[in-house]
């Protein structure tokens, strides 16, 4: 076989397998959908307006969970007679009916005004249903991907992308060498001799000194970069330059949908609810289990599985039985995490800046009610982001009792404190004016 066609084959078999990857990861890229999405579709709204209040499709509620229950009829009886009038079935003396009845507390369902197709069209849904991936912006557990731009949808494309080049460029130096040997062999004279990738990347080097010495450049200019930001967050665990510190807890605690916002569905608790000793100490605090039983010795229930089992773990830490309502005296303390960790020569105390300073939760702790179901490092917390602040930050002097000797002293005219009075040349007061920047504040 010729040399040139010998190139264009294996040319021809790496395309061949770059598209078969690129179709097996466009195929692993799309949601498994229900075969029949129309009825889906349809069953689903059946369900919410028919059933949705005393069934889920999943898991067992006031009454049982569809999911399988055309299964579970399968030659007991007739599922449709049962679901369009329980009672006057229970009269034909159907066991598995009755059997039914007596397990769920002699309680049956409300006359359903629906088709064998329309019951259908439920079961199938029930049947089919899958939990929806919980979304972040609603308290919901991992990040999804939420379309194209998304990082996690768009790395198997760039991979695609890159594996093509790199076909493209193979080809072509296959393409070129084989055009060459061509000439060398239509000249009479011997095929250039076969090289490794190390060897043909160092002769192209050597053929292109000044383009070379460029990317080399390029690559040590790169490389110096990366170390000397690598270097300035060392130890850093927040702001933008990082990944944030956010440690497994051993209860999650979604803190999204417990301090988020009542109108995006959530409970809106007061974060000093739970963390009361932030506005009097120097501590914020890890609130107790007891406090998570005020609201749980009712709700016993998440809005997920996954919810309800970490309620569970709040039962089992406080020794609580959910089906006698009673403590049983069995208790195991919960070793929760620290996220925030300042070094023990900083000075940092949380009644000073929420009681006196009026600040919200959410200056240093970032969009906890809004995006982080479990708690995360927001802040950088070093002393470069603790002076800007102080620098930046008014001092909320009026109504605060706190500061009205501060304010006698600067109103004062007749004792020319022309020191002070420049403070308010710009009708604020900053943190650093009032000796925010002393070493002595934050490292006594």
């Amino acid at each position: 076989m010729p040399l040139v066609a010998r190139i264009s084959e294996r040319s021809t078999g790496l395309l061949y397998a770059t598209l078969a990857l690129f179709l097996t990861l466009s195929f692993t890229a799309v949601h498994a959908q229900p075969a029949d999405a129309a009825l889906y579709a349809t069953g689903e709204k059946l369900f919410k307006g028919n059933c949705g209040a005393c069934h889920k499709p999943d898991k067992d509620l006031t009454g049982p969970a569809l999911k399988g229950a055309r299964a579970r009829w399968e030659g007991k009886g007739d599922i449709y007679a049962w679901i369009k009038n329980s009672s006057d079935y229970l009269k034909t003396g159907n066991a598995y009916a009755n059997e039914l009845f007596a397990k769920w507390n002699k309680s049956v369902m409300t006359a359903q005004a629906l088709t064998n197709e329309e019951i259908d069209a439920v079961l199938y849904y029930a049947d089919n249903y899958a939990p929806p991936a919980p979304k972040t912006a609603d308290g919901g557990g991992a990040r999804v991907p939420q379309g194209p731009n998304d990082a996690g949808a768009a790395w198997p494309w760039l991979v695609v992308l890159a594996l093509l080049f790199l076909v493209v460029a193979l080809s072509l130096s296959g393409v070129k060498k084989g055009l060459a040997n061509a000439v060398q062999e239509a000249e009479g004279k011997q095929p250039l001799p076969e090289r490794t990738m190390g060897q043909s990347i160092r002769e192209w080097a050597w053929n292109n000194k000044a383009f070379a010495s460029i990317i080399g450049l390029f690559f040590v200019v790169f490389i110096v970069l990366k170390l000397w930001d690598a270097a300035w967050v060392i130890g850093v665990y927040g702001g933008d330059e990082v990944e944030h510190y956010k440690p497994e807890q051993p209860i999650l605690f979604n803190h999204t949908l417990h301090a988020g916002k009542s109108e995006a569905g959530n409970l809106a608790i007061n974060c000093q609810y739970c963390h009361s000793s932030a506005e009097k100490s120097k501590h914020a605090g890890i609130p107790s289990t007891n406090i998570c039983m005020n609201c749980h010795t009712a709700v016993n229930e998440g809005r997920s599985p996954e919810g309800t089992k970490e309620i569970a773990k709040i039962y089992a830490a406080v020794g609580w039985d959910p089906n006698t309502k009673q403590y049983t005296g069995k208790t195991e303390p919960v070793k929760w995490v620290k996220v925030h960790n300042l070094p023990d020569h900083a000075y940092f105390n949380h009644a000073q800046h929420v009681a006196v300073g009026k600040l919200e939760c959410q200056e240093c702790h970032g969009p906890i009610d809004e995006k982080m179901d479990v708690a995360e490092q927001w802040a950088p917390l070093t002393m470069g982001w603790c002076i800007d602040c102080h620098n930046q930050k008014e001092v909320k002097m009026a109504g605060n009792g706190y500061y009205d000797e501060v304010m006698a002293r600067l109103n004062e005219t007749d004792l020319g404190h022309s020191e002070l009075k420049k403070y308010l040349e710009d009708d604020k007061i900053s943190v650093k004016e009032l000796g925010g920047w002393e070493c002595a504040k934050c490292h006594y």
